[in-house]
């Protein structure tokens, strides 16, 4: 016999299951019936009722009349907020990484922070037959590379207070950064020039540059990264990425900011200047 504590695992579980249903089918519908729900889902009315209710609880879904049909809460925003600032972060981004590609030949990404890890969220890939490439959806660690130090960097100082005590930093490669002393100094390095190098502290034969992109209330948001094979991306060449990698970044900030606002970001015409003069792909 299968005990209470063996059942409700799974039971929970199910419920979970059919309460994400429900909200598939009400968001598809637009409004639907306590019967209709029950019948598209194969349960008892009453089991769906109940759902229903603890989604009406949590404001998810609503009801105009009491015993009328059910859709969806305006409060559903709240769920797809972060992801809806990610597209928009992207669109609005995607035009300086192109440039970007285009004036150094490298890879540029776009990377936000999940927890203590950073994932890459967009890419322009570089033109070479031999480039780096980062997988969409990557999860890596913070310490690691130019652009998970610059999201460490801007940290805000409880957060900082958390990473330390929950992340064991380990070596990703023989130039990985663990001790914590040589990180604050790197990150007090960072914070003063406003981006960050990384030399194959991530990934053997891959260098790069990063820098911030921040929100409407000052929060490192993103960060914009230009990466490629160390043999390549020289110390020289990251230095004199620095001006147009920053003024990108600065200007992807301030389009955030306003478009938190409301405000639209102008459209941006072929006679509207390079992000910098005299930097070049290196071909």
């Amino acid at each position: 016999m299968t005990s209470d504590s063996q059942q409700r695992p799974y039971s929970s579980a199910v419920a979970v299951e059919r309460a994400a249903d429900l909200l598939f089918l009400i968001a598809e519908r637009g409004e639907a019936s306590l019967t209709d729900l029950a019948r598209a889902i194969g349960s008892s009315g009453s089991a769906v009722h109940r759902i229903l209710t603890a989604l009406k609880n949590k404001g998810l879904i609503q009801q105009s009349t009491e015993n009328g049909p059910y859709s969806m809460s305006w409060s559903i925003l709240a769920l797809t907020q972060r992801l809806t600032a990610q597209t928009d972060l992207r669109s609005l981004s995607l035009p300086f990484m192109t440039e970007l590609r285009d004036l150094t030949g490298e890879t540029v990404t776009l990377n936000v922070r999940s927890g203590f890890d950073r994932v890459c969220i967009d890419q322009v890939e570089g033109p070479h037959e031999v480039s780096w490439r980062q997988d969409i959806g990557k999860i890596s660690p913070l310490y690691g590379g130019a652009t998970g130090k610059v999201l460490l960097a801007y940290l805000e100082p409880e957060e900082l207070k958390a990473f330390w005590r929950t992340v064991k930093m380990q070596k990703l490669t023989p130039y990985t950064v663990t001790s914590r002393e040589e990180m604050l100094k790197e990150i007090e390095l960072i914070r003063n020039r406003g981006y960050a190098f990384g030399t194959q502290d991530r990934l053997i034969g891959v260098a790069g540059i990063a820098a911030p992109i921040f929100d409407s209330s000052g929060h490192a948001a993103a960060t914009l990264t230009i990466a490629g094979p160390a043999d390549r991306c020289t110390s020289d060449r990251l230095e004199q990425w620095v001006e147009p990698l920053t003024a990108a970044t600065q200007k992807i900030s301030q389009y955030v900011a306003d478009a938190a606002f409301g405000t639209r970001p102008p459209a941006r015409s072929h006679s509207e200047p390079a992000l910098v003069a005299g930097a070049s792909a290196g071909h």
